[in-house]
């Protein structure tokens, strides 16, 4: 990649729900199957002992897929265009969900949305390292480590109002965010910054109001993205 390609952000981003377990999930896999299909959500599924997966293409999906199982059911969007389509889709496919008439979604124990996100940059592996340092860490901590340092990860938990947040961050070398993330991009073969954050609920939950906590969610997930971003400069 050239010094003067654009900076991107390049986003994997997934929503998972936990609920108690629901045999009667089971029985009716087919039919939610069916009702997905009728609805136009995924031209494309697959039955699995204990999961209907969604998706866009035939053989795996290139964009968007989904899935719902006797314990957990989601939604994931690879390098989405639009910061909103994640949530509109989530939306959807849990109104979708939520409406079916063959089994009741049991009460929820989780919910959770986590995206991963990959900043590109031109600068070298070393410069993106030194100034996540810099940014991270005083002198004095530096000082006290006491050796130059070669690579590094910072873990942090937080709490937000009623959610929590847990933030990975840590810079990644050429052709490394392929690892990370379940497609490819071409903006994979530059440095640059790797984040995964996770906003989650565990209590109290109720399920008219995910597509409202997605959207919170991402708001809090897009802030820490920028944040950071625009904080360390690459």
């Amino acid at each position: 990649m050239s010094k003067n390609k654009e900076r991107m952000i390049v986003t994997e981003h997934i929503l998972e729900i936990r609920h108690q377990a629901s045999g009667r999930f089971l029985d009716v896999r087919g039919y939610v199957a069916d009702h997905f299909k009728s609805n136009e959500l995924f031209p494309h599924w697959q039955i699995d002992t204990n999961v209907v997966q969604f998706r866009d293409a035939p053989k795996s999906p290139k964009k968007i897929g989904a899935f719902a199982g006797y314990k957990s059911a989601g939604l994931y969007t690879f390098d989405p265009e639009t910061r909103n389509y994640f949530e509109d889709k989530a939306g959807q496919f849990w109104k979708t969900l939520s409406k079916n008439q063959f089994y009741t979604i049991p009460e929820i124990e989780r919910f959770g949305c986590r995206t991963k996100a990959f900043l590109n940059c031109s600068e070298a592996f070393e410069d993106i390292n030194d100034k996540l340092y810099q940014k991270f860490f005083s002198d004095e901590f530096r000082g006290l480590i006491g050796e130059k340092e070669k690579d590094l990860q910072i873990v942090i938990n937080l709490n937000a109002g009623k959610f929590e947040i847990k933030i990975n961050c840590g810079p990644i070398k050429k052709d490394e965010a392929n690892n990370y993330f379940n497609f490819k991009s071409d903006h994979f073969d530059d440095t640059g910054i790797f984040l995964d954050i996770d906003v989650s609920i565990v209590n109290n939950i109720q399920s008219s109001k995910i597509s409202s906590l997605v959207k919170e969610a991402m708001s809090l997930t897009w802030q820490k993205i920028d944040n950071i971003s625009k904080s360390v400069g690459i």
